[in-house]
């Protein structure tokens, strides 16, 4: 008589507890790859939702490998990362310019006259002063234009603007409007402790851990070490609106008083 073999099968509650295991190692595994959850957004500067477009950067260092064009894409990617604002793409700006028989804003009047024919509400203006891919080193110098982003200070009388603090606004005047809204010059050298700690912050949640430089791959590559220093003068261009907007808000809330 053939010998009948049988197979030890396991409970439900050993199976259910195998799982649970397992789960558990899954998560500690994935847990421990992940990076924190540290948002790459960034917070506007306007009271509203706005279109911008993006000039190809003008060339000030006298570095001629310097490609003005894929630096504006750089910008305009990193704009992207700010709420609630639309970027165009750097061609559409390329298009109107070429329409105009020029390849780079001339001046802040033209940089406005741009913005309306591109169908931006304002139009950003950048140029770098220095540009050294080694150290590295890049020194720029951004604007902001903009007839609609303007509209929110054009309802404010010049008396009630001249009575409120403007601590951020560098002595830019909101009533002329061929001045820019706001605008931030900055060198940032790589081999400083103080910019070095800054890029890690930037590159933290924006590297993976395959990567061997880590990190520092945003000091080693020009286009990630040009795409950190749009990002700090976007974040210092934010400010500066914010600072604007509550200028204008205040400014309102004055003239809405009973005198």
């Amino acid at each position: 008589m053939r010998q009948m073999t049988f197979s030890r099968q396991p409970s439900r509650l050993q199976l259910a507890a195998t799982m649970l295991c397992a789960a558990g190692m899954i998560a500690l595994v994935v847990g421990g790859c992940q990076k924190p959850n540290i948002s790459t957004r960034m917070a506007p500067g306007f009271e509203q939702p706005v279109v911008i477009a993006v000039a190809p950067i003008l060339n000030f260092s006298g570095e001629f490998q310097f490609d003005p064009v894929r630096a504006a894409d750089l910008l305009a990617s990193e704009l992207t990362f700010v709420d609630g604002v639309t970027v165009l793409p750097v061609n559409r700006v390329m298009a109107v310019l070429a329409s105009q028989g020029k390849y780079q804003i001339e001046s802040p009047e033209h940089a406005v006259e741009i913005a309306d024919a591109a169908g931006a509400d304002a139009i950003l203006v950048a140029g770098v002063t220095e540009y050294d891919a080694y150290t590295p080193t890049v020194g720029l110098v951004m604007q902001l234009y903009g007839g609609k982003v303007r509209a929110t200070v054009s309802t404010v009388s010049a008396t009630s603007v001249a009575r409120q603090p403007r601590p951020a606004l560098n002595g830019l005047d909101v009533g002329d409007a061929t001045q820019p809204t706001s605008q931030v010059q900055l060198v940032l050298n790589g081999s400083h402790e103080r910019v070095r700690k800054m890029v890690e912050e930037y590159a933290e949640p924006r590297t993976s851990d395959e990567i061997h430089l880590g990190w520092r791959q945003y000091l080693k590559v020009q286009t990630l070490y040009l795409r950190f220093c749009w990002h700090r003068a976007i974040a210092d261009l934010m400010e500066q609106e914010r600072a604007l907007r509550n200028l204008s808000l205040a400014a309102r809330a004055t003239e809405a008083q009973p005198s």
